[in-house]
């Protein structure tokens, strides 16, 4: 299913929108499809800042998602979700809506990870995924290593939680014992492996990764999720050392901004990252009956199909 399809479903079943608040659309229902699946042991789905909000259009927006993601053939053999799952304060129906679109992702024969955004809530989310939080490789967060045939993914925790359940912490921190966990994971990496290091939250709050990355030479690139956008980007580690490295931003299923996933294929000297646009919308989608503005529809055929390639070191 390709963009075209995905918005022509959306206005399609316009007239059943009835609890969507914001437009009267829904993306495209499920489609029966014949014929064999295979998967690419080299191909991951990255996902991100779904705020599942039950019933609303951000529901709606990653049902349809799921349901793209699900016609690729080949599959993607890994899903990498980088947070924000909750709407905004991580009540438990959320987690629980958003599990009925992601166990279809696991029962495909997808492996599914996920970390935590800042709207999230820790205890929340192990009620409703509790063999994903006990397989973290701490405790009290959410860490994980994937590994690949070709390349590995570092998966940090940067949510910080408040003790008040009816708000949220916008800036993102990566804990002492998360640093020391990822430099003792980078430095002991001599075999060449490709890794990336991945959070929910930007290097603009999480300055204190950029010295362990610098420091590792199989480390690819820095990917995040947070700012609902697709943009692809470097930073330098200094103006001696000629260094960079490459930083993704990864878009949101549907709750504002630039709409849709990416999917990154592994290949022998490179990883290439796509950008599946859906759609842009801000703050919402719009209203039955309201024209689009054109600088959304820029947005998106900018977008659309976007390419971001990780040349290996």
């Amino acid at each position: 299913m390709d963009r075209r399809d995905f918005l022509g479903s959306l206005a399609a079943l316009g007239v059943l929108g009835l609890s969507f608040e914001a437009c009267g659309v829904l993306p495209p229902v499920s489609k029966k499809t014949d014929g064999h699946f295979r998967f690419d042991e080299n191909l991951v789905c990255i996902i991100s800042d779904l705020h599942i909000n039950p019933g609303r259009h951000q529901e709606q927006y990653f049902a349809g998602i799921v349901d793209q993601i699900l016609t690729l053939n080949p599959r993607p053999r890994y899903v990498l979700c980088l947070g924000d799952i909750a709407y905004l304060t991580g009540k438990p129906e959320e987690y629980a809506a958003a599990k009925r679109y992601l166990d279809k992702l696991e029962k495909a024969g997808m492996k599914l990870t996920m970390t935590m955004g800042n709207h999230d809530r820790r205890a929340e989310f192990a009620e409703v995924f509790p063999a994903h939080a006990a397989a973290s490789l701490l405790p009290d967060r959410y860490v994980y290593l994937v590994e690949t045939p070709r390349a590995d993914f570092i998966l940090l925790d940067s949510l910080q939680e408040g003790e008040d359940k009816t708000t949220w912490i916008n800036p993102g921190v990566i804990d002492d014992r998360q640093m020391k966990w990822l430099n003792a994971q980078l430095s002991s990496r001599t075999d060449g492996k490709p890794v990336f290091v991945m959070a929910h939250h930007a290097l603009d709050d999480l300055k204190a990764l950029r010295k362990p990355m610098f420091n590792c030479p199989s480390c690819q690139g820095f990917i995040y999720g947070h700012k609902h956008v697709w943009n692809s980007d470097w930073i330098h580690a200094n103006f001696r050392d000629r260094d960079v490295l490459r930083t993704l931003c990864i878009p949101s299923t549907g709750h504002w901004g630039d709409i849709g996933f990416v999917t990154l294929a592994l290949e022998s000297d490179r990883a290439v990252a796509t950008n599946h646009e859906q759609e842009f919308f801000f703050p919402g989608p719009c209203r039955e009956g309201e024209k689009k503005p054109a600088f959304w529809t820029e947005i998106e055929r900018e977008n659309t199909g976007a390419v971001c390639v990780f040349p290996y070191k």
